[in-house]
């Protein structure tokens, strides 16, 4: 790991899983927990990784909870407030240079992306690098600086909570994800999407 640059990992787990109808975080995906392959994913590149979670779902995830890996619940503040409450909560929990955000719910989603999109954001020195496929922006996946900090806090305070909103006031790159790509990206809503 490059040690010039410290990075930490946030892993978005507080999602209420409605359509899945049970916590998608502990859901198997071929012997894995959905949880345990998003830590995987983030591994190679974080010092940290911070796993925000919902309150109840604490006792679950602690198994998880290592050197590196911590479980977290949303800063009471803003708990609920969606997933700029995650990635505020991470990064008022641990400072970092950079933060590799991820959903919990893309279980086959690759660690060769996140080198990818941290190239960018590193030699280019953008704010935010998020993932495009198919003409579809997918702002949960990405690199994120600390210096979002201030805005995702204004954006919080303000009652805005559409991640867009927090990419449209940074310097921001749309880095787009080649057709070969496109099986990273499966994202699970419904336990249908896990045999599909």
């Amino acid at each position: 790991m490059d040690n010039q640059v410290s990075r930490a990992g946030i892993i978005l787990a507080g999602g209420a899983s409605r359509r899945f109808g049970s916590p998608k975080a502990i859901a198997r995906w071929e012997g894995k927990t959905f949880i345990e392959r998003a830590i995987d994913t983030l591994t190679p590149f974080c010092d940290t990784i911070l796993v925000v979670a919902h309150h109840e779902l604490m006792s679950e995830l602690n198994q998880y909870s290592s050197k590196q890996v911590q479980i977290i619940c949303d800063d009471p503040h803003f708990t609920g407030k969606g997933p700029l409450a995650g990635m505020y909560s991470g990064m008022t929990k641990v400072k970092a240079d950079y933060y590799l955000v991820s959903p919990c719910d893309m279980p086959l989603m690759s660690s060769e992306m996140y080198q990818k999109w941290l190239d960018a954001a590193i030699d280019e020195e953008y704010e935010c690098v998020v993932p495009v496929l198919n003409g579809k922006i997918y702002p949960l996946n990405g690199i994120y600086t600390y210096s979002c900090l201030l805005d995702i806090t204004f954006c919080l305070q303000k009652d805005i909570y559409k991640v867009l909103d927090l990419l449209n006031r940074k310097r921001t790159y749309f880095i787009k994800a080649d057709k070969d790509d496109e099986a990273y990206f499966k994202n699970v809503n419904t336990v249908e999407d896990l045999h599909s």
